[in-house]
């Protein structure tokens, strides 16, 4: 009798330890997934400022938001503007900071002839628009910074054309990006300036992922999709003072909108903020380039 208490005894108890083994192991599973599924409060702060019902682009936006932080280029960015929904009232918001405020970078869409699809933002012959953010302000470091758009036309724009960016006509201090431009030749390479050091790509070819970085005091680089389009290893310190725009560049020595400056190119991405390396750059390229072609 007491061999058999002994042994329904510690069948309980192996029973019990079991039991919870599993829901130790559940717990952590749970927390790991949450912690790889991450940021949904970014998500869900997104979702509730844009009003966007559709399921898969919640997903999708999810699926970004996890790689972004897996990958480690989420914390590299002030500034995440997905393009998605297909209105302005959704395509205008930060992912990083989505409140209705210009300390969040909101975009204003100006201009007259904006056209917004589920992929991407159309600024049409005129269309522009205001991001808040002054890189001289609002980048710690002016050694590590960058820019980035998916641009999906190979269109030529106006000759001084920008896709994001500004340029200050006194200090010659510039910070912007263009696909392809005809600036400062007519070839339609595209085109970038970081401090007061312009440089071109090789090729023409205005649709794709671009990014402009700079990870030194002295080296900037340019890519299209995962390739190198040109470097610069002369690049001096500075950035403009000046909020950047999108599809136009903010030029302080001509008036508002610098007539010489629109893209017309349709953008389906946008990022501004630290430097990049080559590795995160490769990833980057991917992450966004899979978001868009889901969109």
């Amino acid at each position: 009798m007491k061999t058999y208490v002994t042994f329904l005894l510690f069948g309980i108890l192996l029973l019990s330890s079991c039991s919870k083994e599993k829901n130790y192991s559940n717990s952590n599973s749970n927390s790991n997934s949450n912690s790889n599924n991450v940021d949904t409060s970014a998500l869900g702060k997104f979702i509730t400022a844009t009003g966007i019902t559709d399921a898969q682009l919640k997903a999708n936006l999810d699926s970004l938001i996890a790689r972004a932080k897996r990958h480690g280029w989420w914390d590299m960015c002030n500034v995440i503007y997905p393009l998605a929904g297909g209105r302005d009232s959704t395509c205008m918001y930060n992912l990083k900071d989505p409140r209705n405020s210009d300390s969040a970078f909101r975009l204003t869409f100006l201009g007259g002839t904006w056209a917004f699809s589920s992929v991407a933002a159309n600024p049409g012959a005129t269309g522009y628009g205001k991001t808040y953010f002054n890189p001289s302000v609002h980048i710690a470091d002016p050694n590590s910074c960058h820019l980035s758009v998916y641009s999906m036309d190979d269109a030529p724009g106006g000759m001084d054309n920008a896709d994001i960016g500004a340029y200050e006509n006194f200090t010659h201090l510039g910070f912007y990006l263009s696909t392809r431009d005809s600036f400062p030749d007519s070839s339609g390479k595209a085109f970038a300036i970081i401090s007061s050091d312009p440089f071109q790509g090789t090729g023409v070819n205005g649709a794709g992922y671009f990014l402009m970085t700079k990870t030194s005091s002295n080296i900037a680089t340019l890519y299209r999709n995962a390739s190198i389009l040109g470097a610069d290893s002369t690049v001096t310190t500075g950035l403009p003072n000046l909020d950047l725009f999108i599809c136009n560049q903010n030029y302080n020595g001509a008036t508002e909108p610098y007539f010489l400056g629109f893209s017309q190119r349709s953008l389906a991405f946008i990022t501004i903020g630290s430097g990049i390396d080559g590795s995160t750059q490769v990833l980057m390229n991917s992450d966004i380039t899979s978001f868009v072609e889901s969109k």
